[in-house]
């Protein structure tokens, strides 16, 4: 990393700093503009966001260093068929914007806070309640590791070597969990809007990079072919393939969609204009985010030979570093890429956080533990829950640096379990039918399969590259029982609604 060090010099580290100490200064303007020392003014800002707000704090939340590096390393290992990872994005979205508009109305009807208070008030059912905050806590906690992985990676990227990955994980974090309790949502939100410019701004400097340096995608395509080692990544894939791709729509499209840091920006919209404006503009943006990934990726094939999957996360990074010679407009628009790209990977793991420590401290805390603690206790407690969280966090990602786990699989690990609460939002906003015994056993009958085809695949049985039988995922198995369960107890124990309700 020496001679990459030589080639960023000392620019990108003073880049950073600046950038690091105006989120700080945000934070402390959150802080000062707190209207209530409340959690509803805490962990939503009041539910005061306006579109511009909104859009951006969406934006950079759902794109973020897993789709720069994790997305992007995925299309280095499997070639020209992962070009349909776009669509993934765009059903995600589609699946938001059908159930998202819904629950807003019902957040500002009943005050929702945390996704489980709409489950709670839907279902009725405590022990419901107490599994969804653990499988969505297990999300975001992945969540959280992933962004992290991606954090060490950036740091050491952008300052070429100079800064190590621990330590640039460390830097980040402690800024980010100074602003962040700050200011709460309201810091958090802001420092988005400014991350969500510089990570639009950054996506389209790439684009722009990728495709007019080294002949782009036509180039790459033909030394691609000319290999024989890579030429099968041109190739149409075979039903294995196909299962692939079906198991990845599954896992991303109901388990993306149902984030909770993502759910509680529906919550901090202004009203219900300002959530379908915002939502109807993120629809567009897999063209541009999820399709960079993957030309960076498809592009890296012809570039790198042979790269570790750890290794091939950090294609994203290697293609930038290996143009930077071109041109100093170039050595600068690659600066500021990386940048932006770190900027992407604090705006997520922030959101992660405020999120999950909301859930452990509202949901679970103030209603089994100590339902008697005042806003102000349950708030220093939520920050204090928070920062011991991320310490944990910090050494599961030296841990992860050690075993070379790749983003890809941190995602999978994600999102198998995530998937399981899809029912509660998609099926529970719109059939009132589906009472909480359903789907409580839904839940956890396809979290059990799901942890048990998992158990399989660390025992060697499933030798697939999905892990589980016929190479589809094991969340998709259980996702499978988990609706089979809600649709059959749905239509033949209905919930038992009063005509008034």
């Amino acid at each position: 990393m020496s001679d990459t060090a030589y080639q960023l010099g000392i620019a990108p580290i003073i880049l950073l700093v600046i950038y690091l100490f105006i989120m700080i200064g945000i934070g402390w303007a959150g802080k000062i503009s707190r209207k209530e020392n409340t959690l509803r003014d805490f962990y939503l800002g009041g539910s005061s966001f306006g579109v511009f707000v909104l859009f951006l704090t969406l934006f950079a939340t759902q794109y973020s260093g897993n789709t720069m590096l994790g997305f992007a390393g995925r299309a280095y290992r499997q070639g020209g068929t992962y070009v349909v990872s776009i669509m993934f994005m765009v059903l995600t979205i589609t699946a938001i914007s059908i159930y998202g508009p819904r629950l807003f109305r019902l957040s500002r009807k009943f005050g929702y806070i945390t996704p489980a208070d709409y489950i709670f008030h839907r279902f009725g059912s405590h022990w419901l309640r107490i599994i969804c905050v653990l499988l969505l806590c297990w999300g975001l906690a992945n969540y959280m590791l992933e962004q992290l992985v991606a954090m060490g990676h950036a740091v050491e990227g952008l300052s070429g070597g100079r800064i190590n990955f621990m330590a640039g994980v460390v830097v980040l974090v402690v800024v980010m969990l100074t602003y962040e309790t700050l200011g709460g949502m309201r810091s958090v939100a802001w420092t988005d809007a400014i991350q969500g410019v510089l990570l639009f701004t950054g996506f389209a400097t790439i684009l722009y990079i990728v495709l007019t340096v080294n002949g782009g995608i036509p180039a790459a395509t033909e030394l691609i072919a000319a290999d024989k080692e890579q030429m099968e990544k041109l190739e149409v894939p075979g039903w294995g393939g196909i299962r692939t791709w079906f198991s990845t729509l599954v896992l991303l499209m109901f388990g993306a969609s149902v984030y909770p840091h993502a759910i509680q920006r529906f919550f901090s919209a202004r009203s219900l204009k300002t959530l379908r404006v915002s939502l109807a503009g993120l629809a567009f943006m897999p063209f541009i985010t999820t399709a960079l990934a993957f030309i960076l990726g498809y592009i890296a094939i012809s570039q790198f030979k042979d790269l570790t999957p750890f290794a091939s996360d950090q294609v994203s990074l290697l293609m930038l570093l290996d143009i930077i010679n071109e041109n100093n407009f170039i050595r600068w628009l690659v600066i500021m890429v990386f940048v932006a790209l770190v900027a992407a990977i604090m705006s997520t793991t922030d959101s992660a956080l405020l999120s999950i420590q909301s859930m452990v401290i509202k949901d679970i805390y103030a209603v089994y533990i100590n339902p008697h603690a005042s806003q102000q206790e349950l708030l220093w407690k939520g920050k204090l829950f928070g920062w011991v969280l991320i310490l944990f966090l910090v050494l599961m990602t030296w841990v992860s640096q050690q075993t070379e786990s790749s983003l890809w699989l941190l995602i999978k690990l994600k999102l198998e379990f995530l998937v399981q609460i899809s029912p509660v939002f998609i099926l529970g906003l719109f059939w009132r039918r589906l009472s909480g015994t359903s789907i409580l056993c839904g839940v956890v009958a396809g979290t059990s399969i799901t942890l048990v085809l998992w158990v399989g695949a660390m025992l060697g049985t499933w030798d697939t590259a999905a892990r589980s039988p016929l190479g589809i995922s094991a969340g998709v198995w259980g996702l499978t029982a988990n609706y089979l369960i809600c649709f059959v107890g749905g239509w033949l124990w209905p919930e038992q609604v009063a005509e008034t309700d």
